[in-house]
């Protein structure tokens, strides 16, 4: 097995483990716990519990909308016990797993570490293709749009620093902090191919999904706010059409 014995109930030690994951959304109700049960977080509970047959809570890095993908997301959970071969581990989880989602590392971190708390940044990347090809469907959004690129690049690129991103996410999320320290804000592109690229220190719900939205309403010229303009407004109506979840992945964490 790969699991040595619990530690005594009289210690209460638990051993601290970090795993990194790889998953396609497409299907699931995001990361976080549901009452359905139709989430990523749940699927991998499940595989824990009947592994180490035991209770098993995972903390993720953050939500994920629905149909988010993730590249490098990370979570961490508690046990009494100690995983010895952590190679057998990572290969028993994934072969009960589903299909769509793979844990491609776990390492053993202090008692105090959390996945959620203790992560300095998050990375997200976004793609559309503006254009059509059937192999691509699924993980970009794509587009057919004459767009102005430079107007788009400038936008996304006066976002960087620490703003008040009321503009860009639903109002359930205002019960939240507004604001964010967005250190990162860039906009690249090759031929039809479009990737945006934010590092944050946190993200509003459905914060990314406006800016891109924002952001192609620019490039069309629907849109002649500025990004200055559009974030001193503080109003959702302003922005442009939440761009759909398939071109979204969280790509890494910083710790």
């Amino acid at each position: 097995m790969f699991c040595q014995g619990k530690t005594s109930q009289h210690t209460h030690k638990t051993v601290n483990y970090l795993v990194v994951c790889e998953f396609d959304g497409r299907g699931f109700e995001g990361w976080q716990s549901q009452p359905n049960g139709n989430t990523i977080q749940d699927n991998i509970e499940k595989v824990l519990n009947k592994m180490l047959n035991e209770k098993i809570s995972i903390t993720g890095v953050g939500r994920t909308d629905s149909g988010v993908s993730a590249y490098k997301y990370v979570f961490n959970f508690k046990i009494e016990k100690q995983i010895k071969d952590k190679g057998f581990f990572l290969h028993s989880a994934n072969s009960l797993l589903d299909r769509r989602i793979y844990l491609k590392s776990i390492i053993k971190k202090d008692k105090d570490f959390s996945a959620r708390y203790s992560c300095k940044g998050r990375m997200y990347k976004y793609s559309i293709y503006n254009g059509y090809s059937p192999l691509k469907r699924g993980f970009v959004w794509q587009t057919n749009y004459i767009l102005d690129y430079k107007k788009m690049a400038e936008f996304i690129n006066d976002l960087k620093g620490r703003h008040d991103f009321s503009t860009f996410c639903r109002k359930k999320s205002l019960i939240e902090n507004p604001v964010v320290n967005l250190r990162e804000a860039k906009m690249s592109f090759r031929g039809k191919n479009i990737v945006f690229t934010f590092i944050g220190d946190r993200f509003l719900h459905n914060m990314i999904r406006f800016l891109v939205g924002t952001s192609i309403y620019i490039g069309r010229e629907k849109i002649t706010s500025n990004a200055e303009e559009l974030l001193k407004r503080k109003d959702v109506h302003l922005a442009g059409k939440l761009a759909p979840a398939d071109g979204l992945v969280f790509y890494r964490a910083f710790y």
